[in-house]
């Protein structure tokens, strides 16, 4: 036995690795990974899949000379309404105060809990949005 330090490539391996284990219990699994791509290069992305009846956001990012352009709230809304066209219920996702969570807030995710401090003086919020009763 030997213990390395993961490249990308076995971090990819690792996600396959337990996707492949959760989708022996976890059904009804879909992709919600999408991009936005600005003159030819990626501009914004968003990370997310469903299980069941909830879509899980891994990551959503926005290339820092693309932001304030809207690219974020448009991958996220179109994520909700392909969710919510899939019959999904609601939307979870995680972020750090030195990221968005006030962007979350503003499109009516509701926090379930914040963990202050959670390193540094940075603290990490939980949010949902139901997408349907």
């Amino acid at each position: 036995m030997e213990i390395r330090e993961n490249t990308e490539q076995n971090n990819e391996t690792v996600h396959s690795m337990i996707r492949q284990h959760n989708a022996k219990f976890m059904t009804e699994f879909r992709d919600y990974s999408y991009h936005i791509e600005e003159n030819g290069e990626l501009a914004a992305g968003i990370v997310a899949e469903a299980v069941f009846d909830t879509v899980e956001v891994e990551f959503l990012c926005v290339k820092e000379t693309c932001r304030g352009k809207g690219y974020g709230r448009t991958l996220l809304e179109y994520v909700e309404d392909r969710a919510r066209k899939d019959g999904r219920k609601r939307i979870l996702l995680n972020t750090y105060s030195f990221q968005a969570p006030e962007f979350y807030r503003s499109l009516g995710y509701e926090e379930l809990l914040r963990i202050d401090p959670c390193f540094k003086d940075c603290k990490q919020y939980y949010f949902c949005k139901k997408l349907s009763d």
